[in-house]
């Protein structure tokens, strides 16, 4: 039996030009919005900033609001409770990799050494200098990588003039969201408004979770890991600790990374078998981070696939830095709830 061919006539060559057109127009918008968003990235930042403090914050608002307490108060007594939490949080993570900095660095080059060393002996007869070209790199590159990180806000002015912005823009977002959400609703007709309002909450509700249990998972990661440290006896517990805890604000790779480096200096200040120990906590860790704190905390309401989440990293970090780094994740998890509700409500 003869396979069918497939004959070209003008309507599928029509139709073919139809969705090329509307494919080079979708990516004409994505590179004009990738413009706009590096050109106004001055102004987008704090708003982003502001819009995850306040999706930390609302929870609390909300629930004193609820209990009789006017919305004014409860924006004052929950932006000085977050305050407290997260500058005590910071500086003590600050602090502790501050005060633990010279050992922390001296540990990681020799932990460097080491696997360099192992690499020069080993079956793989590496040439060696890693370390040395590394810092060479560094060295000549520093002004290039600082400016790279720091995105738009590479000067002390700038970033004290976001911080401001984002302060107002916080309190403003806590106290007069709802209507500011109202009046941006206003525009359009009732039933374009109802869909726009439920894919905006639904958005804003993820990304709610999302803070949520990121700060929160990072938080478990941390006591975990650094309970085993202790436990070890490795003597750079505590900035260790503070330094997953940080990465566990990256997915996926900021725990990899903190991980490895908690195991590479555990090798070097309290050998192999120690090593080996941190090396199962760090596994365990993460074990009961995906397969139980992820679903049981998150749900399904923002939950994406390790791929999208890797994809929007390494694009929000190549385009934006560290600011990329930390929205990317956010941003997509709020995209994708406007699409599936835009979706749900067609069907």
């Amino acid at each position: 039996m003869s396979n069918p061919r497939v004959r070209l006539n003008a309507g599928m060559l029509r139709r073919a030009a139809i969705v090329s057109a509307e494919l080079l127009l979708l990516f004409l918008a994505l590179w004009a919005l990738r413009n706009v968003v590096l050109h106004l990235s001055y102004v987008l930042i704090p708003v982003s900033v502001a819009l995850l403090l306040s999706a930390f914050l609302q929870p609390l608002v909300a629930f004193l609001s609820r209990h009789g307490w006017p919305r004014g108060l409860a924006v004052v007594t929950s932006l000085i409770a977050g305050l407290a939490v997260a500058g005590g949080i910071v500086a003590f993570v600050v602090i502790s990799i501050l005060n633990n900095l010279d050992a922390l660095r001296r540990q990681v080059t020799e932990s460097v050494s080491q696997v360099e060393d192992w690499l020069r002996r080993g079956p793989l007869k590496f040439e060696g200098g890693l370390t040395d070209r590394v810092q060479e790199w560094l060295g000549g590159n520093e002004q290039a990588v600082i400016s790279q990180a720091l995105g738009a806000f590479n000067t002390v002015s700038a970033i004290a003039i976001g911080l401001l912005l984002s302060t107002v823009l916080l309190v403003m977002f806590l106290y007069d969201g709802p209507r500011m959400w109202e009046f941006l609703l206003r525009p359009f007709r009732t039933p374009t408004r109802a869909i726009i309002d439920d894919a905006g909450r639904k958005a804003y509700r993820s990304v709610v979770t999302y803070v949520w249990v990121t700060a929160l998972v990072a938080l478990i990661d941390a006591i975990g890991i650094g309970i085993g440290l202790a436990v070890v006896g490795v003597p750079l517990t505590v900035p260790l600790a503070a330094l997953v805890f940080l990465g566990g604000f990256i997915p996926y790779v900021g725990a990899v990374v903190s991980g490895i480096l908690a195991v590479a200096v555990t090798l070097v200040s309290n050998g192999g078998v120690a090593a080996l120990i941190i090396l199962g906590v760090v596994l365990a860790v993460q074990q009961l981070e995906g397969h139980v704190l992820q679903p049981v905390l998150q749900g399904n309401l923002s939950k994406l696939h390790p791929a999208v989440v890797l994809v929007a990293l390494v694009i929000g970090g190549t385009e934006g830095g560290i600011a990329g780094v930390l929205f990317a994740v956010p941003v997509v998890a709020a995209v994708r709830a406007v699409l599936v509700t835009i979706a749900e409500h067609r069907t």
